[in-house]
């Protein structure tokens, strides 16, 4: 039988305008909370196991590269599969994420009718520059160059291990980070494409963006609320 995990982190902004995210006296936001049950919720469904992490481990220029823990720490090693979830997701179905098929790592596609079309061609453009590598073709949305969304993201073993070894460490980040500007999610799918990581695109009923929903009302497996629509989430339980 394998032994799963369900990872979460939530580190306290600190660049501009961090006085608006609200935390209550649990020390978390209330969005925060609501996605943080959600998880704890759904790996209890499933019988995998859950945590959460609150501090930094290993100094990643930001906090949204502290994510990049779950391939470079080798405690993850205990687990066959890890799934990252932002914070800000609610988990709908009783269905087990485990259970699909995957090689290395497994993704949606952030694309589509309603994606920010031009936001996300400029990362594209920038990445590839900074890479010197062109992205493939997306094998889920036709005629978009893969790009995918790293609040949902499945991962083997063998996966992270690859990661790992291939990605180039805390250097490679500070290196990206120094350069771009940006933040986890183009650096993975930067890595993922420079260092022949087997990706498996999801259905994007795991992880379904605000623009993907029909008549604006959450539809997927797994919903995830952009910053701008943490508000829905309140009444979304």
């Amino acid at each position: 039988m394998e032994n799963n995990l369900i990872y979460q982190l939530y580190i306290p902004y600190t660049g501009p305008n961090k006085n608006i995210i609200r935390e209550g006296e649990n020390g978390f936001p209330d969005w925060a909370t609501i996605g943080m049950k959600s998880a704890q919720a759904y790996a209890n469904k499933i019988g995998v196991q859950y945590e959460l992490s609150t501090e930094k481990t290993f100094n990643a220029p930001n906090q949204l590269l502290e994510k990049c823990r779950v391939y470079l720490d080798p405690y993850f090693d205990q687990f066959d599969k890890v799934l990252f979830l932002d914070l800000d997701t609610i988990v709908s179905t009783d269905d087990n994420i485990f259970n699909v098929n995957i090689n290395d790592v497994g993704l949606v596609q952030d694309g589509g009718d309603g994606a920010p079309r031009g936001f996300i061609q400029n990362i594209v453009n920038n990445i590839e520059s900074y890479g010197g590598v062109k992205l493939p073709k997306s094998k889920t949305v036709l005629n978009e160059k893969r790009y995918l969304n790293s609040g949902v993201v499945l991962w083997s073993k063998q996966g992270r291990i690859k990661a790992r070894e291939r990605f180039g460490g805390l250097k490679e980040i500070n290196r990206y980070r120094e350069t771009l500007k940006l933040n986890e999610q183009p650096y993975l799918n930067l890595m993922l494409n420079l260092h022949n990581i087997n990706v498996t695109e999801l259905s994007n009923e795991w992880n379904r963006m605000n623009y993907m929903w029909k008549f604006e009302i959450p539809d997927g497996k797994i919903n995830h609320f952009l910053a701008n629509h943490k508000n829905r989430m309140l009444g979304f339980k």
